[in-house]
C-alpha cells in the first residue's frame, strides 16, 4: 500500500471510529455582486473540534434559515437531525440529505423570486450520487430553488432540492474516502472502487451495503467480481465495530457460500472497512463458519522495484547506486532492438518494447529471439498485462487496438474510445482489470479508464469508459500512480505540467518542469513518480517542485 493509500485510509479509520471531528465550519451560501440577499460565509475557517451547527434562530428571515440550513448539512450526525431543523413539518421526513452532492467552486447568489421562495445559484466542479459515487466536472452552473412556510410566526423551508451543497474546502470535512474492494476475474487481486460517505456513526453499515449492492457499471460485466452469492444483503445485526473488530450480519443467501467463497468474502470485508483489525461474519446473528481453505490473500496494491527502470548508453536494468543492474537475459535483447518504449511483466521475463520503426515485440528470458507481433506503422508505446497479454494501438485510431499472446497471436479488441481519438499512451493497471488511455480528440485531451473485459482470460473489449477530467494542456504521456490513482504529463507553451487525478476523487497539480517527455509510476504514491525530460535527466518530486536524479536515460520504462 502506498503513503499516500495509507494515509488516506487511516484517516478515514480516524473519522469513522473516532468520530473525533464535528463537522464544521461554514458550507454556507456566499453573496456577491448586485444580489442582496443571504449571508457572507467565511470558506477559510478550519474545522473547530467539538463545533456543531446550530439550529434556527428566532425571528430569521428567509435568506437567513437558507444560509443557517446548507450550514447545518455540514454535520451528518443523526441522519442530519439539526438540518433537519430548518424544514418544515411536513417536509422533514421527505428531504433525502444523501441523494445527491454538490460540490461548488466559489461562491453563489441567492435572488428571490417571490414572496416564498429563493433561487440558489452556483458553480459546480464536481458532484456525489446516492451511491457514493464522485465524479469531478468541468465548471458549470447549477440553481437550486427553495421555498418557505412560516410556522409559529417562523420561517421553514418547504420544499427543496434533494442532497446537500459543500464547498470544495468543507468536502474533504465532511465526507470520507471509502474503496469498496472487489476481484479480478482470477481472483489474484483486490481492486478498488472508490466511494465517499459522510462520515457518521452509521457508515460502516453503509460501507457494507454497497459492497453488496455490487461494483460500479463501469466495472461489472466480468471486469470485477464478487465473492459474494447473489442476492447477499446486510442482516438486521448490521455492522458492528468493537474494539478494532467488526461482525457483520448477512442475509441468509451467504450460507449458499462454498468454503473458499467465504474467505474471499471475508477478505472483500476486511479491505473494504480498512478501519478493523478482523472480520467475524454472521447470518441472522448465528457465526458463520470460514475455514482456513489455504487460499493466498489477493494482492491489493501491487509494487515494484524502488529503482527506476532505464534503457541508458550502459544498458538496459534497474538505475542503482550509479550501475545499471540488467534485468536477466531479456537486457541485450532490448537493447539491440534500439528500444523507444519498454514495459516490463510483473514476473520480469517479459516485456513489451516498441522497437523504433519496426513495431512492436515481445521480448522473453532464455534464448528464444525478439518477436514482432505488430509492424503496423505510427504505434504508440505498448503495455502488457500480468496475463502476458501485450497491447498495441497505432496513435492514429484508437479503434484500432489489439493485444497479443506471448505466442504472437493478434486478438481484437472491442473498444469504447472515441472514434475520433488521436492515442498519445495506453497503459495497463498493474492488477489487469482497467486501460488508461490519453487521447487528443476534436473536442480537446481526454483521459480514458476503461475496464478490461475478457474472455477465457483473453481480452476481447474495453468496458464503459470512466472519463477523468483533464485541462486543455497539449498530451505527452500517462501512467498508474498506485491501483486508484493515476498521473499525466501535458505540454503549454512555456513548460511541462504534471497532475495527479484519483479515480473516483479529486484531482491535484504536481508542480511543473521543463521538456518533460514521459512519465512513470512506482511506489509511494505521487512521490515514486519519476519524469525523463528531453535530455535525458530524471526527475522525482518534492512537494510540488521537481528535482534531479543523478540518473540519465533515452528511455524511462513502465514495470508493471
Amino acid at each position: 500500500m502506498s503513503d499516500r493509500s495509507r494515509s488516506r485510509r487511516l484517516s478515514g479509520l480516524a473519522m469513522l471510529i473516532a468520530l473525533a471531528v464535528s463537522l464544521a465550519a461554514c458550507a454556507g451560501i456566499p453573496t456577491e455582486g448586485a444580489v442582496t440577499a443571504g449571508n457572507v460565509v467565511n470558506d477559510e475557517v478550519d474545522p473547530v473540534i467539538g463545533f456543531a451547527p446550530q439550529g434556527p434562530r428566532d425571528d430569521s428571515s428567509q435568506e437567513e434559515i437558507l444560509a443557517d440550513f446548507i450550514a447545518a448539512a455540514t454535520n451528518p450526525q443523526s441522519d442530519y437531525a439539526v438540518a433537519r431543523q430548518f424544514l418544515a413539518e411536513n417536509f422533514v421526513g421527505k428531504w433525502d440529505p444523501d441523494a445527491t452532492t454538490t460540490v461548488r467552486s466559489g461562491a453563489g447568489t441567492v435572488r428571490r423570486d417571490s414572496e416564498t421562495q429563493l433561487t440558489y445559484s452556483l458553480s459546480t466542479s464536481a458532484s456525489v450520487d446516492s451511491d457514493g459515487r464522485y465524479r469531478e466536472s468541468a465548471p458549470a452552473s447549477a440553481s437550486l430553488q427553495f421555498s418557505f412556510v412560516q410556522e409559529g410566526k417562523q420561517w421553514r423551508i418547504s420544499q427543496a432540492p434533494p442532497g446537500i451543497v459543500l464547498s470544495q474546502n468543507n468536502f474533504p470535512q465532511v465526507f470520507g474516502e471509502y474503496p469498496l474492494y472487489f476481484f479480478d476475474p482470477t481472483n489474484s487481486f483486490l481492486v478498488p472502487d472508490v466511494r465517499w460517505f459522510p462520515t457518521r456513526s452509521s457508515t460502516p453499515n453503509r460501507i457494507v451495503a454497497s459492497l453488496l449492492n455490487g461494483q460500479s457499471a463501469w466495472l461489472s460485466g466480468g471486469v470485477l467480481v464478487s465473492a459474494f452469492p447473489a442476492g447477499t444483503r446486510l442482516g438486521d445485526g448490521l455492522v458492528d465495530i468493537s474494539s478494532g473488530a467488526a461482525t457483520v450480519d448477512l442475509s441468509d443467501e451467504a450460507r449458499a457460500a462454498t468454503a473458499v467463497e467465504r474467505e474471499q468474502m471475508r477478505q472483500q470485508l476486511s479491505s473494504s472497512l480498512a478501519a478493523v483489525s478482523s472480520v467475524n461474519i454472521t447470518v441472522g446473528g448465528i457465526p458463520l463458519e470460514v475455514a482456513d481453505t489455504g487460499v493466498a490473500a489477493a494482492v491489493v496494491n501491487p509494487s515494484v522495484e524502488t529503482a527506476p527502470l532505464v534503457l541508458s548508453e550502459d544498458g538496459f536494468g534497474f538505475a542503482a547506486a550509479g550501475d545499471i543492474n540488467p534485468v536477466g537475459t531479456i537486457s541485450a535483447k532490448i537493447v539491440a532492438l534500439g528500444a523507444t518504449a519498454v514495459t516490463l511483466a510483473r514476473n520480469k521475463t517479459e516485456a513489451a518494447v516498441l522497437g523504433g520503426n519496426q513495431g512492436v515485440f515481445i521480448v522473453r528470458a532464455g534464448a528464444a529471439p525478439a518477436l514482432l507481433v505488430d509492424d503496423r506503422p505510427g504505434l504508440v508505446a505498448p503495455s502488457i498485462d500480468n496475463s502476458g497479454f501485450v497491447w498495441s494501438v497505432p496513435a492514429a485510431s484508437a479503434a484500432a487496438l489489439r493485444v497479443f499472446g506471448l505466442d504472437g497471436k493478434g486478438h481484437d479488441v472491442t473498444s469504447t474510445l472515441p472514434v475520433d481519438g488521436r492515442v498519445i499512451s495506453i497503459a495497463v493497471s498493474r492488477d489487469g482489470t482497467r486501460l488508461l488511455t490519453y487521447l487528443l480528440t476534436s473536442g480537446g485531451p481526454q483521459l480514458i479508464v476503461s475496464g478490461i473485459v475478457r474472455q477465457d482470460g483473453v481480452p476481447v473489449g474495453l468496458g464503459e469508459p470512466f472519463i477523468l477530467q483533464v485541462g486543455s494542456a497539449s498530451p505527452l504521456a500517462a501512467t498508474w500512480v498506485d491501483n486508484r490513482t493515476v498521473a499525466t504529463l501535458a505540454a503549454t507553451d512555456e513548460e511541462t505540467l504534471v497532475t495527479v487525478l484519483e479515480i473516483g476523487g479529486p484531482s491535484s497539480a504536481l508542480g511543473q518542469l521543463d521538456d518533460g517527455v514521459t512519465i512513470v509510476g512506482g511506489n509511494g504514491g505521487s512521490d515514486g513518480l519519476r519524469v525523463l525530460n528531453g535530455d535525458g535527466e530524471v526527475f522525482f518530486p518534492r512537494g510540488t517542485s521537481w528535482q534531479m536524479t543523478d540518473i540519465t536515460a533515452t528511455v524511462l520504462a513502465t514495470q508493471q
